[in-house]
This record gives C-alpha cells, structure tokens and sequence, in this order.
C-alpha cells in the first residue's frame, strides 16, 4: 500500500481539497459549492473508516492502564472526532442552501483545513498500525539542553527581558512530538512532505544535484541547512538526552510522500540516516517494506497492546519489598479496616475487598512460570524485618516463601505449596514458584570491584552503591541483578528512578547501562506481631500497630 498525503492528497494519492477552493471556477459559484461538498464527503467517509478503528484500539487500552490518558490516545481520539464533527456542520451547511460569494469563500477555508487534518489522521494511525508495544501518540520530549541553551545566548549581548524570551522561544523550537512504541525503544516520527517541496529545499540550501552517489559521504555543510535535515537532528538531539532504560531509543522517519527514485534523494536520506553513530536511525520512504500493508485490524491491535510482560527475564531476583507482599495478612486474607490501623492499610485492605485480591492478581501472572531467586542478604533482612513486625501467619508464610531454617529447608517443596496455600484464601497458581530460592552469594565492595574488573558490572555501579549508600542487603539485591543480568522485581517506588539518576549521572560511556528493574506498582503492609486474625471466613482483623511500610533495608 503506498501512502501519500499532502494539502492536494489523501492516504491513497487521491485528491482531498479541490483546487477550486481558493480560486473561482468559470462556472459560478455552484460549482465551487458542489466541489467544496464532495471534498467534505470523502473526507469524512475517511474519518467514518479510521475512527472506529483508532477507538477500538482506545478501549484496549482503557482495559489495560490506570491512567490512558499518559498515552495521548483519548487526546488524539477527541481530535479526529471534533474535526469529524465540524467538517459535517459544514457540510450540512454546504447542501443545505447555496452561499454567497464571501461564505463560500470563508466555508472553503474550513472544509481545506478539517480535510487536510482528517487526512493527515487518517494517515498516522495506518502507520501506526504498522508498530508493535505502543506506549504513547504524539509525545513531546526536548531536544535543546538547556546547559547549551545557556551557552549560545551567553555570546549574544542581550537585555534581561529579551534574554528571557529568546531562552523560551529556544525551548520550544527544540520540543519535538513523536509516537512512542515498542515499549519505549522506539520512536516514530511522521513527516508528510512531498517530493516537489524536498526538492525546492535542497536547492535552496544549496545542494549539488547530480554530484553524488549513494554512499558518498556528502560534507555535512552541503545537507545541514535543509529543513528536513534540521528536524532529524533534533530528533536525534532529543533521544540522546531521553534515554529509555539506561538506552538512546531507535528513531524511526516515516516519509510516506518520498521515494528514492531520484538519485539525490537517495543520497540525502542515506545521509540523514548516519547522522549520528550513537543513534540509529532509520528513514522508511514511501516504497519501503514498513509502508507496505498493514496487518488485519484484530492483529494490529494485538501488536500494539503488545505483551505487557515483555522484558521481563526467564529468572527473576526478588527484593524484600516483594517478598513481604506475598506473605502479607493484607494480600491472603479477607480482613475489613479497622479504625486504630494506619491509613495505608484501611487503604489496602479497601483495595483488596473492591478488586477481589489485587496483590496476587497483579503479581501472581508477573512471576508465573519463572524461576525465583533471591540473595542470601535480602533473606535475611526479610526475616528480621519479620520477627520484629510480622503477624504469626505472616513469620509462617514467610519461613515457606524464602525457608531460612532447618526444618522448613529439608521440607518437600511439595509440603511446603500445601501448607503455604493453607494461610490463603487466593489460590496459588501451580506455575508460581514456592520457595524462592536463595543465592548464597557475598556482595561486598571488594566483590564489587572484582566484579567490574571482570567485565560483570560497569564502572558505574560503584558510583551508584556510593550515591545510594546501600545496606549490605539492597546492595546485594541490585549488584547481584545487575551482574546477572536479571531483572530485579521491586515495589519500592523510588529506587528504580533513583538508581537510573545515578547512572545517567555518573556514567563514562554511552554503552553503559543500569541494573533491570521491574517496578509493580501495587505493595501491601505488614500488620503488626500484636496482631491476632481471627478466621479469615469471618473478615475480621484486630491488632495494634501496623507497620507503615516495608522498604527498610
């Protein structure tokens, strides 16, 4: 399928706004009327076609976040469908009665503009049909630093006022908006120009047709004043300070109205795609196997939702956060909020009667079927945390999760999912792990420098354990992940920001990359050793105290 799309094309190379538009036809006012209707028409019949389609996707996507909103879809959705919407008042007016010289001038303003944004609409989500793990639509990230920024007005003898203007006016031309996919390690970046206006730019900046070949290396001075050239570069500027996962994303150009049948076009895209070695950079003209057809809507949907445990690695490392939440009373028995309990809790335990047992419906398919490890450090502070907080069921469910003594070590694993499940009111699913296992592993600073001796950590990780100070048990927690190349699963909301802010801080090359974290988002207190459950069929919780989270290590 070939894509094209201009201010005279729609999606499919047809004609979307009539030329007799802005210039009257020698056969009267009519016929500019009927023409300016039968642009609306097929116009909307386009936005008829996609915005079921893209509010289809919309629904998917409202069933599987908290928060849709984060990814621009609804915003996009509310855009194709204010402009449906007026382009058919229009419309109605338009076949309705005939109009003066001067509304039909004024109303063919109108139907150009709302046909041009339905088409260009139109167009994103075709492309967007093409991607895979969409994360968010029309995302701006900046592309000017504002060290650099600071640096080039500094030359300039310029007024407090006018230094203050010119700094936001930099700022916002450095903005760029992108589609986000593949979980993040992609960007897509449309630009709907036509060939005719490429070429009025290349000459303008000075090109020298006909001079090269493809894979010529072209001195950047002939190709760097060319407005497509500068665009790419601000893409490429921004990705490099927006870094997902510790990585520069991959930068994808769609140009559905370009092809590389002219030689110097060829040459100018291969060109832009080198830009920068860092950054890759890939140009998808209008022949390229990406523009070809879409797959069936269902399927295309499917890609986009993507798997939402994608990233995750086949043997996980569990912090203490997460193995106090699956042995919590709050996560594995009906309890009712009590007044004396903290407001975290009455908030958990709210949360866990309104979803049917939250914690173990959002954590359960997380660790299903993977092989759970944890160190011998994190073991311990786990326990400890425990004796000095922890229920009776919950010390109980804690001794079989992570079996820390002799008697449940030399328990069948088989005894120890019966008696585990038996503290339970939520079914454990046969495919999640029950023990953990724990690594006996020593991570102390020697180890540490050892380790980035030998290849195992970057540099970097000794700044990181500076930074945060760790404890010997988050220490061994985050070297032993990051050295292993595991993902570390955590409830803690912090860490995983901070740990990236210290990376990206202290890092002393590009390559280098932070430990893999996977942070889940919903966490469950410990109720206090005073505490006394009654039987969970009953739904009641009496105690003292509760802890007031658990990420003391």
């Amino acid at each position: 399928m070939r894509m094209s799309i201009g201010k005279n094309s729609g999606p499919d190379g047809s004609e979307i706004v009539s030329s007799t538009l802005s210039t009257r036809s020698p056969q009267g006012d009519a016929a500019r009327q009927e023409a300016m209707l039968d642009t609306a028409d097929k116009s909307l019949a386009l936005a008829q076609s996609c915005l079921p389609e893209i509010e289809s996707f919309l629904a998917r996507i409202v069933g599987r976040t908290k928060t849709p909103q984060l990814t621009g879809l609804p915003t996009f959705v509310r855009d194709v469908a204010r402009t449906q919407r007026s382009l058919q008042s229009v419309a109605a007016e338009l076949s309705s009665s005939s109009l003066d010289e001067e509304t039909l001038k004024n109303r063919g303003k109108k139907v150009e503009a709302y046909s041009i944004n339905l088409s260009h609409s139109a167009v994103h989500w075709e492309i967007l049909k093409r991607c895979r793990s969409f994360v968010a639509v029309n995302q701006a990230f900046q592309g000017s630093a504002k060290v650099a920024r600071k640096k080039e007005m500094k030359q300039m003898a310029l007024s407090g006022r006018v230094k203050q203007m010119l700094h936001r006016a930099m700022k916002e031309q450095g903005k760029i908006e992108v589609d986000v996919v593949e979980g993040g390690r992609e960007w897509v970046y449309i630009k709907t120009l036509q060939e005719d206006r490429l070429a009025r730019q290349m000459t303008d900046s000075g090109w020298s047709w006909g001079g090269y070949e493809v894979g010529d290396d072209v001195n950047e001075q002939e190709w760097e004043d060319i407005p497509l050239a500068k665009q790419i570069k601000r893409l490429v500027a921004a990705a490099k300070m927006n870094r997902h996962e510790y990585r520069i994303p991959r930068v994808r150009v769609v140009l559905p109205n370009i092809g590389r049948g002219n030689n110097d076009m060829a040459v100018l895209l291969s060109q832009l795609s080198c830009m920068d070695t860092s950054v890759q950079v890939i140009i998808e003209d209008q022949n390229s196997a990406f523009l070809s057809s879409p797959p069936q809507l269902a399927v295309a949907i499917d890609n986009l939702i993507g798997d939402e445990f994608e990233g995750l690695t086949q043997t996980l490392n569990m912090d203490h956060t997460i193995l106090v939440d699956l042995i919590s009373d709050l996560t594995h028995l009906r309890l009712q909020p009590q007044p004396w309990q903290a407001d975290t809790t009455r908030q958990q335990i709210e949360e866990e009667l309104r979803h049917g047992g939250l914690m173990v419906r959002t954590l359960y398919p997380i660790l299903d079927g993977r092989t759970l490890v944890c160190t011998r450090e994190s073991a311990e502070h786990f326990h400890e945390v425990l004796s000095t907080v922890g229920t009776s069921t919950e010390r109980e469910r804690g001794r079989l999760l992570v079996p820390f003594d002799d008697e449940t070590r030399h328990m069948p694993r088989a005894a120890i999912r019966a008696r585990f499940q038996s503290f339970s009111v939520h079914p454990v699913p046969p495919s999640v792990q029950i023990p953990v296992s724990v690594i006996d592993e020593d991570w102390t600073w020697p180890s540490m420098e050892r380790a980035v001796g030998e290849g195992r950590l970057p540099r970097v990780a000794l700044d990181v354990a500076r930074c945060g100070n760790f404890r010997s048990s988050k220490l061994s927690i985050y070297m032993h992940g990051w050295a292993a190349g595991l993902v570390t699963v955590t409830s803690n909301k912090e860490v995983r920001g901070q740990i990236r802010t210290w990376v990206e801080a202290n890092r002393r090359g590009e390559d280098e990359c932070g430990p893999r974290i996977w942070r889940v988002d919903v966490t469950r207190n410990l109720l206090a050793s005073s505490a006394t459950p009654r039987d969970c069929e009953e739904g009641v919780e009496k105690g003292g105290e509760e802890s007031n989270g658990h990420d003391t290590g």
